[in-house]
């Protein structure tokens, strides 16, 4: 029960507060040796991932650890939370659409905004942005793939110095409403930049911190 009761603090996922927080410009775009193959930040395929999450309140109450299933074919996904030991707290499948179906959602998981915000920021993690994308260098020359949403938002994917990679969303207005930074990348033809860890942090007072650590990949073949 006291896991269950710290691990209904995921649920702010429905309530992030903005930090205001403008797209760095792009430096003039400049012929590079080896351009970005933006893709091969996500991975490659159809896989499922098993990770075990951390997570915090910006507030600094609350918090707790899962272990997160994600399934991925193509733009559909289906995920789960369990406990330690075993016991499924929520499933859910979201469709190339986004169109999502709960399959099972122990309270307090059964708000109606959990799922929808929880596979968004899965989305986010594993799958590239929609939108037009474009190529440039940031004022550290750290090369990035731009990318512009339908909605009017934005999304800077970039490489960081270990070779993996980093990646920060925009609301219109603009202003930051997630950052993504990827560590321990391997990257192989068949999965792309695999890291062994992730962190997303939705800021704000009312924002939250994921840690998620890598504790199997596999990879699926379509039927």
């Amino acid at each position: 029960m006291k896991r269950l009761v710290l691990l209904s603090c995921l649920l702010v996922l429905a309530a992030c507060a903005r930090e205001p927080r403008r797209p760095p410009a792009l430096a003039p775009l400049q012929p590079v040796s080896a351009p970005l193959t933006c893709n091969d930040f996500f991975p490659q395929g159809d896989w499922q991932y098993v990770h075990a999450i951390r997570f915090r309140l910006a507030s600094g109450i609350g918090g707790g650890s899962v272990i997160g299933i994600v399934i991925l074919h193509g733009q559909s996904i289906q995920s789960a939370l369990t406990t330690v030991e075993g016991l499924t707290l929520f499933e859910a499948r979201a469709d190339s659409r986004g169109g999502i179906q709960v399959v099972r959602a122990l309270p307090p998981f059964d708000s109606p905004h959990f799922a929808e915000n929880l596979l968004k920021d899965i989305r986010l993690l594993f799958i590239p942005p929609l939108g037009i994308v474009k190529q440039g260098q940031l004022a550290d020359r750290a090369r990035v793939c731009r990318y512009e949403t339908a909605n009017g938002g934005t999304a800077d994917l970039m490489e960081t110095r270990d070779g993996c990679w980093r990646l920060h969303t925009y609301n219109p207005d603009p202003s930051r409403n997630r950052s993504v930074r990827a560590y321990s990348c391997e990257y192989t033809s068949e999965s792309g930049l695999m890291p062994s860890q992730l962190e997303l942090i939705a800021p704000g007072s009312s924002g939250y911190t994921l840690n998620l650590r890598l504790i199997s990949a596999q990879r699926l073949d379509r039927q």
